[in-house]
């Protein structure tokens, strides 16, 4: 079997297919973080195709690979937002600091071997010769949070990866993510230094992730945050253009919130079935051409923390907002 592949139809949508396997929706539907058989199950259920990985793809043949299988879901290896993450990390608390206040992009600097692009490139090697030979694997996440402060530092080594991806797993796309926060109506949830490390040689699709802010969001239930984005999206786009990001070039992906309940580590809640619906519907209307939710896991996530395993709110909000996505679509 070839290992999967991934292409970008008519700068517009992803189409995923794979030797063997029947082609999957123009339009992909994605979940973060499946990390057990069971994710899998509850997240094809709910109409989901690929599945964006931190801890890379799994073996195939391994319970959780014969899940995404089985129901025939992808697999976009975030191993390289990762690394990404590493380098800058380190570089935070090295050659650019935060001008004033502490540190908040990482507290100490996690992997202070991945002390250059080099070194980021390197690893990133090694992954991908991993990943040309698993048939889950169909693109990349390749971009993550970043300091405001430190804005544009990711520009060449962007393009970088992205050469490295072209030549070991050619077709495979490099999906750059910026994130943004969902705020009351009519304030700013954007930082505009993030988009400097853009360019259309380093992205081949821009995943745009905003969850509940943590500052403004004065109601547990989240009802005083405008969930349409209706100013923060168009700042996103804004931003981007200026760095030559084209729409029609360039497919959007819009990541929303899939979790509600107490949270540690500043997170908030929201979030009820009719949030995700109008924070999906936003994205879709500002010509997002795929969707995805975040997440079935996280590190931060605790007990009373609702998620799309163990709450039918959210899985009514997932469905609810593949609909009204479908809708704009057609």
């Amino acid at each position: 079997m070839s290992p999967a592949r991934l292409a970008l139809l008519g700068g517009l949508a992803l189409m995923l297919s794979r030797t063997g396997f029947a082609a999957a929706p123009s339009h992909l539907v994605v979940g973060f973080s499946l990390d057990t058989p069971e994710d899998v199950v509850n997240a094809a259920t709910l109409g989901v195709t690929a599945t964006i990985r931190y801890g890379g793809p799994p073996d195939v043949t391994s319970p959780l690979g014969q899940a995404l299988s089985a129901n025939h879901i992808t697999v976009i290896d975030a191993r390289l937002s990762d690394e990404l993450f590493y380098w800058e990390c380190h570089r935070t608390h090295t050659v650019a600091p935060p001008t004033q206040g502490r540190n908040r992009y990482c507290r100490r600097d996690e992997h202070p071997q991945v002390d250059s692009e080099q070194a980021v490139l390197a690893d990133i090697d090694g992954f991908l010769n991993e990943d040309a030979a698993n048939p889950l694997v169909v693109g990349y996440w390749v971009l993550d949070d970043w300091p405001r402060w430190d804005g544009g530092s990711a520009y060449q080594l962007l393009q970088d990866v992205h050469a490295h991806i072209a030549e070991a797993t050619p077709g495979y796309p490099a999906i750059c993510g910026f994130g943004a926060s969902v705020v009351p109506a009519g304030m700013d949830g954007w930082g505009p230094t993030k988009a400097l490390n853009y360019s259309n040689a380093g992205c081949d699709m821009v995943g745009w992730y905003l969850y509940a802010d943590s500052v403004h969001n004065r109601h547990a239930d989240g009802s005083g945050l405008d969930w349409s984005m209706s100013s923060v999206l168009p700042a996103m786009a804004q931003s981007l253009a200026q760095q030559g990001w084209v729409l029609s070039a360039t497919p959007l992906l819009g990541i929303g919130q899939a979790w509600s309940g107490r949270i540690a580590g500043g997170y908030r809640p929201g979030l009820n079935t009719a949030q995700m619906v109008t924070q999906a519907q936003a994205f879709c209307a500002a010509g997002a051409t795929s969707i995805a939710w975040y997440a079935w896991h996280d590190s931060e996530f605790r007990r009373r923390t609702n998620t799309p395993t163990n709450a039918p709110a959210i899985d009514a909000g997932i469905t609810g907002g593949i609909g009204a996505c479908e809708q704009l679509w057609q």
